[in-house]
């Protein structure tokens, strides 16, 4: 379910631009975890996200609890996605306020050994309105998950 790349498979085009304005082309990397793809808002807003498929830890969602967990700033246990656990973090270090929701990361567990993360950063406007990096990350989430299935 989590081959390839996020760049080609995350998300549609109509699907960015839903959530970016106007998205930049993704750009791929590779990290200790897997494979991932960063977008941002070309707007100059400050909007953007990365979504990675974690498929070399072998650890699942659990890696975030046992790892993430213990030193996370802010730790959320959001609603399931579509029946996937999923869980929000953010580590604030250098935030304007401890409690500061401009970013945060989610991850869904997809099956023991694999899950995926929206790392997502609000835009400056939904920043000022007060919205939650978490609860957006977790709608990215969500349309991650269905284009996943999609292809399953």
């Amino acid at each position: 379910m989590l081959d390839g790349s996020p760049c080609d498979s995350a998300l549609t085009t109509q699907q960015l631009e839903t959530f970016l304005g106007e998205p930049s082309p993704g750009k791929p990397s590779t990290d200790a975890l897997g494979t991932a793809c960063d977008w941002h808002s070309t707007t100059g807003s400050g909007a953007g996200f990365s979504i990675g498929y974690q498929t070399k830890s072998d650890q699942g969602i659990s890696l975030s609890f046992q790892s993430v967990k213990p030193k996370a700033d802010r730790w959320l246990v959001l609603d399931p996605i579509d029946g996937y656990p999923a869980i929000g973090y953010a580590n604030n270090v250098g935030a304007p306020k401890p409690d500061d929701k401009l970013a945060c990361v989610v991850v869904v567990g997809i099956s023991d050994q694999l899950a995926y993360s929206v790392s997502l950063t609000l835009g400056d406007k939904a920043y000022r309105e007060g919205k939650d990096s978490c609860d957006a990350g977790r709608s990215v989430a969500a349309e991650v998950l269905k284009n996943l299935k999609g292809r399953a």
